[in-house]
């Protein structure tokens, strides 16, 4: 990889490093318990402030839980699938429980699997309904619903179970919720229903809610997230405390994810609504409003995706919850660099080993260019004592000296500009395959070789006792973020040199200035650059190799 290479990928990293330090930590600071308000009448969704709210047949919660409100014992649906675990409770018709058996919450050997159901003490669970007649609304989280459904489901293989809520609201109103539970898809069918006068109904929401702050992973944070009118909304935390506007049009989803995983509501007909979203107390809120057109029902056909944010999965669900994955303004190319990784996962089951085919497939794609600027360089130091002795020459002259050199350079056959074109190309490929590396949850806990167990954290070989490493949480030695550091420091060496003595200093400590960045980077994307620098040095000895041998036949 030439100079220009180095600094341009080394400008990149930096940018990256600096957004993720700085500009994420302060849209998404650290989860702290806040204190829970005094209660207070709602008067809309958008004014969520206080944790407790209207209810539909029992007075205003005077503390949030309080079990008084409820009328009758609580009953609990359990539905198990080869991939998640949920609970249904009859207390506000509520989804309590929605665990994915395939993921963990920590990588921890004995972490127990990931619980995608996240609230504050006090709160509401998710999936409630919301019932407004003109300013004034009321919930559904004090009704004890009558539920229709074996208490213990365990599904196999395309097999689904249906969960039927009924309630007595108030004003001889009914609520219905219907929950279809399918066991080869973190999706499941959510219906909500309203029958009864709905004469004096102007509207009725699902409200979906989630705790939100950081979460275990690589600067990984929580934040609501849809689209609306096809374009995506992400509100943090700090947003949503500041207050948020609602926004109306075509909802395609609506909910809360973090860097790997996503809990959203789908319109399974997309109409126009209404999203409303704030905060009550610590619990954020989405609340997605929809029209009454008066008769005796009103409904809501929705899917609920609660699972990983991988491609295949979302893909199924709708190709446009794709989108709830950042891959900021390289997702067409890590999009495709994610398929590939999975691709390779069919013939090799480790992603340290995907990641190395990757890199070989990506060098072998990039070989015919990167041959060109290379031997264009080598070309270049060649002619760089002409260079020196025109630049010598012709120092009070510039416009001389530089039709010099170009002639210089074509009576040699050799472009000064060789080496830009995979510069170019090498850009976006990195921060592409960056980006790729960062989110995909593939890589989420997945081990390579040793003491390598999670891809998508920082590399660090731990020995007891070890202070951590200053501005990094390592307490022993990043042994693949040396390797890699070696590595650039024998590719750059044996690269054409900068002519200029500035940029040689320069390039002298790029490889430093790398190593110290990798540190905080996880070895996922470490490997990859490890494993690319290889490749370089070995590319590289064999074209000075050849230039060698021509050297010596010239002579």
């Amino acid at each position: 990889m030439d100079s220009r290479a180095f600094i341009a990928i080394l400008i990149s990293l930096v940018t990256i490093f600096a957004y993720e330090e700085f500009v994420l930590k302060r849209l998404y600071p650290p989860r702290e318990k806040q204190p829970v308000a005094q209660p207070s009448a709602l008067a809309t969704p958008a004014q969520m402030t206080a944790p407790s709210r209207p209810v539909l047949n029992g007075p205003v919660r005077t503390a949030p839980g309080e079990a008084g409100t409820v009328r009758g014992p609580e009953h609990v649906v359990e539905v198990e699938t080869p991939l998640y675990r949920a609970r249904v409770s009859s207390v506000g018709g509520r989804l309590t429980s929605f665990k994915l058996l395939h993921y963990r919450e920590t990588a921890g050997p004995k972490s127990p699997p990931l619980e995608m159901v996240r609230r504050s003490q006090g709160q509401p669970f998710p999936l409630g309904l919301a019932i407004r007649r003109g300013t004034e609304v009321s919930y559904d989280a004090a009704l004890n619903y009558r539920i229709e459904a074996p208490p213990e489901n365990v599904l196999e293989p395309g097999q689904s179970a249906t969960v039927t809520l009924t309630a007595p609201g108030a004003n001889g109103l009914t609520l219905t919720k219907t929950l279809v539970f399918a066991a080869d898809s973190y999706a499941f069918q959510f219906r909500a229903r309203v029958d009864g006068d709905l004469g004096k109904l102007s509207a009725f929401g699902v409200e979906l809610s989630e705790e939100l702050g950081t979460v275990e992973g690589y600067r990984n944070a929580s934040a609501l997230e849809a689209e609306v009118n096809g374009k995506t909304v992400s509100e943090a935390q700090s947003n949503l405390a500041s207050g948020v506007a609602p926004l109306s049009g075509q909802i395609t989803y609506a909910g809360f994810g973090d860097r790997y995983f996503l809990a959203a509501l789908l319109p399974r007909n997309p109409s126009q609504g209404i999203l409303e979203m704030g905060l009550d107390g610590a619990q954020a809120v989405a609340l997605l409003w929809f029209p009454v057109s008066g008769g005796a029902t009103a409904q809501a056909d929705l899917t609920a995706y609660l699972g990983p944010k991988k491609l295949d999965e979302l893909e199924a669900v709708n190709s446009r919850l794709r989108d709830s994955i950042n891959f900021g303004w390289a997702a067409m190319i890590a999009v495709p660099f994610v398929h590939a990784l999975n691709f390779f996962h069919r013939f090799a089951p480790n992603y340290g080993v995907d990641i190395i085919l990757l890199t070989i497939a990506i060098r072998l794609l990039l070989l015919p260019v990167s041959l060109k600027s290379q031997r264009s360089m080598l070309k270049m130091q060649r002619l760089a004592p002409q260079v020196e002795r025109l630049r010598e020459k012709h120092k009070d002259d510039q416009q001389r000296l530089n039709r010099e050199m170009m002639d210089l350079y074509r009576r040699n056959h050799v472009s000064p500009l060789g080496g830009c074109l995979p510069t170019l190309l090498q850009l976006p490929i990195f921060i592409g395959l960056y980006e790729a590396l960062l989110n995909a949850v593939e890589l989420r806990h997945a081990p390579f070789i040793l003491w390598i167990h999670d891809l998508s954290a920082p590399e660090c070989l731990t020995i007891p006792h070890m202070p951590a490493l200053p501005f990094t949480s390592c307490g022993g030695i990043p042994v693949l973020v040396l390797l890699m550091g070696l590595s650039a420091f024998v590719q750059q060496r044996m690269a054409p040199q900068p002519v200029d003595p500035s940029q040689q200093r320069m390039m002298t400590w790029m490889p430093l200035a790398f190593t110290l960045l990798f540190l905080n980077f996880p070895s996922g994307l470490t490997l990859y650059y490890f494993f690319t620098n290889l490749l370089g040095v070995v590319q590289q000895y064999v074209l000075n190799r050849e230039f060698q041998q021509a050297a010596s036949v010239a002579t």
